[in-house]
């Protein structure tokens, strides 16, 4: 994302609305407002002026300059606010993309040259994804947290602790030959490095009763014989992993795929998505018998279900649905004409891909098994870090006997601490390597 150039693309939701926004950042930000809105490169604030569209028309604008350093971007940024036609949007963005000058903004770049102008942390930027992507109340306090930089205290608060109790486990290894030198009890070292398990684990968004795990929802397409489940499986992973039949009883095994959701919705992770076989009150052969069998197993421990009719009408026929399930009704097929269908379920067409995201959205709402709105429920890139903080501190912590009089083994325990140290190191600002920039400032969309 080179910063020598200047980036234009619109800002405000997609489709028609009262008002639309088209954001420019960049060095040649003064030049463009001059030539295209006639405004004079020392103006500031709010300006009312016109946009030139063609020789013979123009629209009235609101125009918000910002200068640097103290924009959004950290850079000259106007801001062009219009009537929200989502046509009149499209020819103004391409009338100013027409100037050389001028290039479309890659999704995140706006934020990126935020972070990169030291207007945004990481972790405010990832926030800020959040924020936009947010699907309850526990994703936006979350955001919130990130934000207003209270995640952030919590992040150095916990570093601090755990760099407290390192330093006196060390000096324990210094002075080990003395014996009436104990510089922390055991029992207060066990102690604390459990409540910061605890602290941790919270924030995750993970059981505080047993080990931190990072299995993957599984999601099915359930459905009967011939509902569009196969084309649906294969329109969601992008590539055709199922055989797609009209004939009845195509699918004869569960198939099993990774699907990250992670690149529609910030904050979500990776789920197993499986297509069953069609189930019936009959089958066709034994053969197909067996699959509707195994289907059955597999429904009734999935942590969440895409209902699959094109009819519209979910009539739980040839299968009984658990009664605990995530339950996603899908209307496949939806390119074929509605005429009196009941108006239920989501409308996807696999063919269609503007219909899959609505789509992935409810699969990432249905799946977000977490409980609680620590940043790390929503954020992978916080829960693999806090996950692998939890796990070396509760390595550190076994090597801890709270009933002894010292510390047996201060070298295993200090290792472990410094682990932990590593890991929370990447939340608190210390390690922000490219892959792992690249990857939060992936999630953005175009505009933001």
């Amino acid at each position: 994302m080179p910063t020598g150039t200047t980036i234009a693309a619109i800002s405000s939701a997609p489709g028609n609305a009262p008002r639309a926004m088209i954001r420019v950042s960049g060095v040649h930000t003064g030049a463009i407002a001059r030539d295209f809105l006639d405004i004079p490169l020392d103006a500031r604030g709010a300006i009312h002026t016109r946009f030139t569209l063609s020789a013979h028309a123009s629209i009235p604008v609101l125009v918000l300059r910002f200068p640097r350093p103290n924009s959004y971007t950290g850079e000259d940024t106007i801001e062009i606010l219009m009537p929200g036609g989502t046509h009149i949007t499209q020819r103004v963005l391409a009338r100013l993309l027409d100037d050389e000058r001028i290039t479309l903004a890659e999704p995140g770049e706006f934020s990126a040259r935020a972070y990169m102008n030291g207007r945004l942390s990481l972790s405010e930027a990832e926030g800020i994804a959040l924020r936009i992507s947010a699907l309850r109340d526990g994703a936006l306090k979350a955001a919130d947290a990130l934000l207003d930089g209270r995640y952030g205290e919590r992040c150095r608060a916990w570093v601090d602790e755990i760099a407290a109790m390192l330093a006196l486990v060390e000096a324990g290894v210094d002075f080990s030959d003395q014996e009436d030198v104990i510089p922390i009890a055991p029992g207060d070292l066990h102690a604390r490095l459990g409540a910061i398990i605890e602290d941790l684990v919270r924030e995750s968004g993970a059981s505080s009763g047993g080990r931190v795990v990072d299995d993957r929802p599984s999601v099915v397409l359930v459905g009967r014989p011939n509902a569009g489940k196969s084309s649906l499986f294969n329109a969601l992973l992008g590539q055709n992993r199922a055989v797609v039949s009209e004939r009845a009883g195509t699918t004869r095994d569960a198939l099993r795929e990774c699907l990250d959701l992670s690149r529609d919705v910030p904050g979500a992770g990776v789920v197993e998505l499986i297509d069953l076989a069609g189930l019936d009150e009959h089958s066709i052969d034994d053969l197909d018998a067996s699959a509707q069998e195994l289907a059955r197993s597999i429904l009734l421990n999935a942590d969440a279900m895409l209902w699959c009719d094109p009819t519209g009408h979910f009539e739980q026929v040839g299968f009984q649905m658990p009664s605990d399930a995530q339950v996603i009704r899908v209307r496949t097929k939806a390119d074929l004409p509605k005429g009196d269908l009941p108006n239920s379920g989501l409308d996807v067409c696999a063919f269609d891909p503007s219909t899959l995201g609505v789509l992935r959205r409810a699969i990432a709402d249905a799946t977000s098994v977490a409980s609680g709105s620590g940043v790390g429920v929503f954020v992978p890139r916080h829960r693999r870090a806090l996950r692998a903080a939890i796990d070396a501190i509760r390595n550190a912590r076994t090597q801890v006997d709270p009933h002894a009089s010292a510390i047996a083994n201060p070298e295993i325990i200090a290792l472990g601490l410094r682990e932990a140290l590593d890991a929370l190191g990447e939340l608190v600002g210390e390690v922000s390597p490219d892959d792992v920039i690249g990857r939060v400032f992936a999630t953005f969309c175009v505009g933001k």
